[in-house]
Formats: C-alpha cells, sequence, structure tokens
C-alpha cells in the first residue's frame, strides 16, 4: 500500500514537473493590443470603401489572429481596444494610398511565409535524400562475417 502511494507521488512529481517546463507565452505589451487593434479596424475600413479586396482582408485578418495567438492575452482587453479603435476610424478618413501600402504590406507577408515554407520543404528533402546516401553507403559497404562453433552450435555475427 504503502509503495503504490510512493510510485503515484513520484508520478505525480515528475507530471508537475514536465508540466513546469512547457513554454508559456509571453503578456501581450498594451503596445501590441493597440497594434493589431489598428490593423484589424484598418482591413474593414479599407474593405468598406472597397480600397481592399476581401481575400486581402482576409489574410490581414488571418495574420492578425495569429500575431494575436502568440501572446498570451485577455480577449476582453482586446475587444475594448478594438471597438474604440474601429469607432475612431469611422471618423477618421482613409484615402487608398494607406489601403494600398497595406495591401502591400499584406502581399510582401504572404511571399515571406511562402517563401519560408518552400525552403523549409527544401531542406526536409534534402536531409531525406542524405539519408537515403547514407543509408545506400552503409548497405552497400563490404561486410565481414565471423563464425564461431560452440558445441553443436554456430554463431555468426556481420560487421
Amino acid at each position: 500500500m504503502v509503495t503504490i502511494m510512493i510510485k503515484k507521488a513520484a508520478v505525480l512529481s515528475l507530471g508537475l514537473v514536465l508540466v513546469g517546463c512547457a513554454v508559456q507565452k509571453q503578456q501581450m505589451p498594451l503596445d501590441v493590443y493597440q497594434k493589431l487593434a489598428v490593423r484589424e479596424a484598418l482591413a474593414d475600413k479599407c474593405v468598406s470603401l472597397g480600397f481592399m479586396d476581401f481575400q486581402t482582408a482576409a489574410s490581414a485578418k488571418n495574420f492578425d489572429a495569429r500575431d494575436l495567438n502568440s501572446w498570451a492575452y485577455d480577449p476582453v482587453i482586446y475587444q475594448t481596444y478594438f471597438s474604440k479603435t474601429s469607432e475612431a476610424m469611422q471618423s477618421t478618413p482613409v484615402d487608398k494610398s494607406i489601403c494600398d501600402r497595406y495591401s502591400v504590406s499584406i502581399a510582401q507577408r504572404q511571399q515571406q511565409e511562402q517563401t519560408a515554407y518552400q525552403q523549409q520543404q527544401l531542406a526536409a528533402q534534402q536531409q531525406q535524400a542524405y539519408s537515403q546516401t547514407m543509408q545506400a553507403i552503409q548497405n552497400a559497404a563490404p561486410k565481414t562475417t565471423y563464425c564461431n562453433k560452440i558445441g553443436w552450435q554456430t554463431v555468426c555475427n556481420t560487421y
């Protein structure tokens, strides 16, 4: 009974240690709340004015959501910033050049992410080719077999 309790305590302790080692997200600074709220509100405003297409705006919102989720943040605080920014944006004139620059920055980020993805795929392919080459070299290497007879039994090892 005592041994079972000790084992359970050891397992729980190990579990707590492993959970404690998990990487925690950093707390989002207030300026990042504001920056993300402005970007999201700007995408909405540019679409409503017809200065940005829906696909570009959707990409912008996906990037913003990914950026938002890379932090530990309070959704209520973010929603407050977004609401205030959206209200302020209603009375702020936004011209086409601002939306065009924002669209270009979104396209650049898409290209950067596509390039990074392609580089990861290429690196994985190169690693696989390297592994296959090393395996082929190892398989093609000359092998030596030693056999020893012990009584009625013969034991062979190949190196």
